[in-house]
């Protein structure tokens, strides 16, 4: 008993310290009245679980830091921020903005209780401004065959858009990422695969077909965007024509894309130009033969033309 008496002034002693030293660790120095504060941030833009440096700079009126540990209060409508943070001995002080998700403009704003509250103004969350698509190459054979996309997307300020949700979509063949979502690298690109067989390309009765690209956001803004993939079909030859008297109009009707043409007259005259007349010597019925080509082949029709000479 008698001992534990003798050492309770010690430990109150003590206790008694610790608590003057904290109230002397909360105390920092006042701004004075008229205080200009400054304040800017590095980004001014960021994802939406991005960062941002606040840089805060306190003055006297006269110009002079203020003393080094005043306090700066700091609050933010977006993200998070310290509540407050002390200055150094050119009155500067540093906090970081943590974006926490969430998509809009964030007002960060200071004061020092002696001096106008400064704001700045922080973007949250960048959203996509523009998407285009590449197809490589971008023409398949009518046999099937494979292509490249790939999708650059900006921002507004026409800057490359890291983290964007990309959706590449196609109106026949299968799609590498299954039609899932891809995100862009720090490129602002994004790339799939498409396969189309010949099955998927007889589906298609012209001569093109469609992929796209849609790109969203966590602000819930969405931007899409369009592309032709042309079918290298071969030609399928056909023509029509037009008698008076001895001479002959032809004329190319073949379907699919035509890069050279051979017409046989039947009597022995030839041309390769595509819509081509002929006179022929008398009247008669003449067997014309009509030769189309591209780089994936060449097709041919023969049709009776009769010749009346009148």
């Amino acid at each position: 008993m008698d001992t534990r008496r003798r050492f309770l002034p010690a430990a109150v002693a003590a206790s008694l310290s610790l608590a003057l030293l904290a109230a002397c660790d909360k105390t920092s120095p006042v701004a004075p009245s008229g205080t200009l504060i400054t304040i800017s941030a590095n980004p001014d833009r960021i994802p939406s679980d991005g960062m941002s440096e606040i840089r805060v700079v306190a003055l006297r009126p006269n110009g002079t830091p203020v003393s080094s540990g005043t306090l700066i209060r700091l609050t933010t409508t977006l993200g998070t921020i310290p509540p407050s943070v002390g200055v150094d001995d050119r009155g500067e002080a540093l906090a970081t903005l943590q974006a926490n998700g969430q998509f809009g403009v964030a007002t960060i704003s200071a004061n020092t209780g002696g001096s106008e509250t400064a704001t700045v103004d922080v973007q949250l969350g960048l959203s996509p401004a523009s998407v285009t698509v590449q197809v490589t190459p971008n023409s398949v054979p009518e046999t099937g065959g494979e292509a490249d996309l790939l999708a650059i997307v900006r921002d507004d300020r026409g800057q490359p858009l890291e983290n964007a949700e990309v959706n590449f979509r196609t109106e026949i063949g299968t799609l590498d990422s299954g039609g899932g979502l891809i995100s862009t690298g720090a490129d602002g690109t994004a790339s799939d695969r498409l396969t189309v067989t010949s099955g998927d390309l007889d589906t298609v009765t012209g001569d093109s077909f469609q992929v796209g690209v849609d790109v969203g956001s966590g602000g819930g803004q969405l931007v899409t965007t369009n592309v032709s993939v042309a079918i290298q079909r071969l030609p399928r030859a056909d023509f029509t024509f037009n008698t008076r008297n001895l001479l002959v109009a032809f004329e190319d009707t073949t379907a699919g894309r035509t890069t050279s043409w051979l017409w046989n007259f039947g009597d022995g005259n030839t041309s390769t130009r595509q819509n081509p007349t002929h006179t022929y010597d008398e009247p008669g019925t003449y067997a014309v033969t009509f030769r189309a080509t591209n780089t994936l082949g060449s097709d041919e029709v023969t049709k009776f033309v009769q010749v009346t000479g009148q």
